[in-house]
C-alpha cells in the first residue's frame, strides 16, 4: 500500500512538470529590414536562403522586446537597411516576433580613418 502511495505521488509530480500543451517552435532569423509598418505593428525582413533572397513578413505584439546593444528601443526605431536578429514563433496568422535585436555592423565599431 505504501509503494502504491509513493508511485501515485511520483506520477502526479511528473504530470505537474509536463507542459500542458506543446510549445510552438521558435525560429531565429537574421536579415536586413526592408520595410516597417507602424500602423500594423509589423515589418518585412530580407533574409538569405541558400543562393536566394526571401522577404519574411513579421508581426509584433505588445510584449515584443526591441533591443540595441542592451538598450531598449521600439518598432519605430527600426529603419530600412538595419540588420536585425529576430526570435519569433509561428502562429495561425503568421510569424510573431518575440525579440528583435539590432545588430551593430563591424564597420560602425571601427575608428574613423584620418
Amino acid at each position: 500500500m505504501k509503494a502504491l502511495a509513493i508511485t501515485a505521488a511520483l506520477l502526479s509530480s511528473l504530470l505537474a512538470q509536463a507542459p500542458s500543451s506543446p510549445q510552438p517552435a521558435a525560429y531565429t532569423y537574421q536579415g536586413t529590414v526592408q520595410a516597417v509598418q507602424p500602423k500594423t505593428a509589423s515589418f518585412d525582413l530580407v533574409i538569405g536562403v541558400g543562393f536566394a533572397l526571401r522577404v519574411v513578413h513579421m508581426r509584433t505584439s505588445p510584449v515584443t522586446r526591441f533591443v540595441r546593444g542592451g538598450a531598449k528601443m521600439a518598432l519605430a526605431d527600426l529603419k530600412p537597411g538595419d540588420v536585425v536578429r529576430v526570435e519569433c514563433r509561428m502562429t495561425a496568422t503568421g510569424l510573431v516576433a518575440d525579440r528583435v535585436e539590432k545588430v551593430e555592423s563591424s564597420d560602425s565599431k571601427q575608428e574613423p580613418v584620418q
